[in-house]
């Protein structure tokens, strides 16, 4: 896992969340869900990891786990009835 620091922004005042995540997209997507109405992702960079990294959030969730509520996939759809 990775760190990255990102800064939201809102109406010229910034402020920084860092969160964990494998990738910097994914880092925006960890980080949007902290940020406050109106705020704005302004840039993601990746922090090293020094052992003592403190995050504001958890890493994002995959994008199969975000969905599987909600698309079980074909593996757990019934199948379809034959027609003829």
């Amino acid at each position: 896992m990775r760190f990255f620091k990102v800064v939201l922004a809102h109406e010229g005042q910034t402020r920084e969340v860092r969160v964990p995540s494998l990738t910097g997209v994914q880092a925006g997507d960890a980080a949007a869900s902290l940020a406050r109405p109106g705020e704005a992702i302004q840039s993601i960079e990746e922090v090293e990891d020094d052992g003592l990294q403190q995050v504001d959030g958890p890493p994002p969730k995959s994008q199969a786990a975000e969905l599987a509520s909600v698309t079980p996939g074909a593996a757990a759809a019934p199948a379809p009835p034959e027609t003829r």
